[in-house]
């Protein structure tokens, strides 16, 4: 089974959230104050979600579209990580930290907050 967060805020249309492959198993409000950068609001509303492992991929590509630029959201399952930005994911196995480690630098360079990409 796949896992992951997603904030509300990130997504341009939540549409996708509806998908019978996406299990939304709790959403709660995060009042992140100074952490916020000023694009940012200062509440976010996370959004755990699941599914079965075949749905991974596919689900990744969704999320990509419809998250906004400057924000990413994590997807994994019991060997993989996807770190998902818009229009681009980085798939890894769990441990490899090179993969990773580009995801954030990718991350940083389209300006999501460095003390954000803290996966």
């Amino acid at each position: 089974m796949y896992t992951g967060l997603i904030l509300k805020e990130s997504l341009e249309n939540t549409e996708f959230l509806i998908d019978d492959r996406i299990k939304i198993t709790k959403e709660e409000k995060w009042n992140v104050g100074r952490t916020a950068v000023d694009w940012q609001p200062k509440v976010w509303t996370a959004i755990y979600v699941e599914g079965a492992d075949e749905d991974i991929e596919d689900i990744a590509i969704i999320v990509s579209a419809s998250i906004l630029d400057k924000w990413y959201a994590n997807l994994s399952d019991s060997t993989t990580e996807h770190v998902i930005f818009h229009k681009k994911i980085f798939s890894y196995a769990k441990g490899d930290s090179n993969t990773k480690q580009k995801a954030r630098n990718y991350g940083k360079s389209i300006g999501v907050p460095e003390h954000q990409l803290d996966w």
